[in-house]
């Protein structure tokens, strides 16, 4: 009985130390883009837009844990690529543009992979916007068929949730097939 009565006070604790933002989607949608044909899956109650343009698709979720000005995404860019065009090419080209782009990059890691079939590169970074807040982004580069794509998501560096908001992220970036 004592061993009973501690496992529940222990789950009581547990569930009131977990907020909203950390608590693990249950229900997910899946978005196919009607020109290009890719898919991602994301947590259902994320808001989501399409477009033909190189922003393809977007999703948008809650803020940061602690964080405002800014909410949990994931986008979808894409373009036609040149028939020779390497993953680690489109990579390498990205990268060069990066610390033009976003002041104080800083480069975390990099990790190479197959996803559905296609050699891609994944990369985290972080970077500071003009207010001086960091954010914390993972793209993954894939360059199958002739289309290049990159699919980034964002999140706050300082997030109080910083490691289940990148978790979960990665579970929709990770989702994608071209």
């Amino acid at each position: 009985m004592r061993g009973w009565l501690i496992r529940t006070l222990a789950a009581f604790v547990a569930a009131l130390l977990v907020s909203p933002a950390a608590a693990a989607p249950t229900s997910w949608r899946t978005f196919r883009h009607p020109a290009f044909g890719f898919s991602l899956s994301y947590p259902d109650g994320w808001e989501a837009a399409s477009e033909d343009g190189p922003i393809a698709f977007m999703v948008v979720g809650p803020a940061p844990a602690g964080v405002d000005g800014l909410r949990l995404s994931v986008n979808v860019t894409t373009e036609r690529a040149a028939a020779d065009l390497t993953v680690d090419r489109f990579e390498a080209l990205s990268e060069s543009r990066m610390g033009q782009l976003f002041r104080s990059y800083t480069r975390l890691r990099t990790d190479r992979l197959i996803l559905a079939g296609h050699r891609a590169i994944l990369r985290y970074y972080t970077w500071k916007r003009n207010d001086g807040l960091e954010v914390y982004q993972m793209q993954l580069h894939l360059v199958p068929s002739g289309r290049a794509y990159i699919v980034t998501g964002t999140t706050a560096a300082r997030s109080a949730q910083l490691r289940s908001e990148a978790d979960l992220l990665l579970r929709i970036v990770s989702s994608f097939r071209p």
